[in-house]
């Protein structure tokens, strides 16, 4: 028996964690046309986790300290070295990828870690969050997990200790090792626009419009009833969808119209999307809905994000790789968003650098560094304007002294000027 059915056992669990079932669902889900399966199902929901993982993807990691001058970028660190390629088939960004969009899609996000002989991180695989689970000893109160579903890390018969899984969960309402998902707050609205996408598809499949009525002024019988439908049909859908179909025996085709309830059917999918995009907090012109939005606004959609959800979601990651790599207090994993997230605005990036060199933020090289442009000479020095001093030393600094205006020229250099002039002249 593998480790993960081992854990499986022990914990009574018989399925993975991808078709769960929200503890908010009615008993009757199924009557409710309620699907379980509900992660990649839901185009809203596609794009949530694409916002948040893409966005992740694009921004780097960087390993800093600090110190009495701020913050100092460790470049030969394990972590700075894994994170930039975490093992030999993903980069960095392929990484962040994966890890966030199952962190969004399922509430945990694993990797397993492997060591060299001096117990450093040189990989890391991403892990299936179905086919992982997490097992605490009982005696020892030591967490383990079984790990499946990665050919690259191998069969494993036994269980992998804590500190050599970089775990990522959400919240833990059910277990504190299981993180549950945006999605099950959301499920009765992804449940609402799965249906109304389902019947959306029935009915374009059925030529953009509900299905008339055949009528005629004859008395049918019913084997006629139905050879007449088979004909109709045979004529009008399928591959023969859009051709003309000839009617005969007096028949009428009368097409049904549009009632108010079927027209009011786009409302009510926006309001699921807008119910869906708010659970994962993501602004809805994020993920394609520019209804309420300019492109001049970017920046503080961006920056609002940031602060209601994205920075959680950031924040959150950052802290769990501080402490699977066992950072000292003054050392962090820190994504850089302060410049990437504006990366395809030129003109508001120059600016924000351009406001941090004049208010003493950055020296010109920093900023030159940041566009990726080569150091000046005597650029490393932060500069400020000559006025800005400290409040402190408001009114107790002297201003220099006007300078003495000349004397009036007398009567004797005014004529020991002329005789100069006039010898000059005589002597060419």
């Amino acid at each position: 028996m593998g480790a993960l059915a081992i854990v499986k056992n022990w914990l009574g669990v018989n399925a993975t964690q991808g078709g769960a079932i929200p503890i908010s669902w009615p008993q009757n889900y199924w009557q409710r046309y309620m699907a379980p399966t509900v992660n990649d199902a839901c185009a809203m929901v596609g794009a949530c986790a694409d916002a948040y993982s893409q966005t992740a993807a694009l921004l780097p990691t960087q390993h800093t300290k600090k110190n009495e001058r701020g913050g100092l970028d460790i470049l030969n660190s394990a972590a700075t070295r894994v994170l930039r390629s975490p093992n030999a088939y993903q980069t960095g960004s392929d990484f962040r990828l994966n890890m966030v969009r199952r962190l969004i899609t399922t509430g945990n996000a694993y990797a397993v870690a492997m060591r060299n002989n001096r117990n450093e991180v040189i990989e890391l695989h991403v892990v299936s969050s179905q086919g992982t689970e997490p097992y605490i000893d009982a005696d020892s109160g030591a967490i383990f997990y079984a790990v499946g579903d990665n050919p690259f890390v191998g069969d494993i018969d036994a269980l992998i200790p804590a500190r050599d899984v970089l775990h990522i969960k959400l919240y833990t309402p059910k277990h504190p090792l299981v993180g549950v998902s945006p999605i099950e707050n959301a499920a009765a609205s992804i449940a609402a626009n799965q249906a109304i996408t389902a019947h959306q598809a029935s009915f374009f499949n059925n030529m953009s419009r509900p299905s008339g009525v055949l009528s005629t002024d004859q008395v049918l019988k019913a084997d006629q009833i139905t050879t007449l439908r088979a004909a109709w049909e045979e004529q009008s859908t399928g591959l023969n969808s859009g051709k003309m179909p000839i009617l005969f025996g007096g028949l009428k085709f009368q097409p049904m119209s549009l009632n108010s309830q079927d027209a009011q059917l786009v409302e009510a999918f926006g309001m699921t999307n807008e119910d869906i995009a708010r659970a994962f907090r993501v602004p809805l012109a994020l993920v394609g809905d520019n209804r309420n939005s300019t492109y001049n606004n970017v920046e503080q959609l961006i920056n609002a994000w940031l602060t209601q959800g994205l920075g959680f979601v950031l924040e959150h990651t950052e802290a769990a790789l501080d402490k699977f790599f066992n950072l000292p207090a003054d050392e962090h994993i820190n994504f850089e968003t302060d410049i990437s997230l504006l990366r395809t605005d030129f003109d508001m990036r120059i600016d924000a650098l351009t406001k941090g060199i004049q208010g003493g933020l950055y020296s010109p090289n920093e900023a030159r560094a940041k566009e990726r442009l080569p150091a000046m000479p005597n650029g490393d020095e932060p500069r400020l304007q000559a006025q800005v001093i400290p409040l402190s030393q408001n009114g107790m600094i002297e201003p220099e002294p006007e300078p003495e205006p000349e004397p009036e020229p007398t009567e004797e250099d005014l004529e020991a000027e002329y005789r100069a002039e006039f010898e000059k002249c005589i002597n060419g």
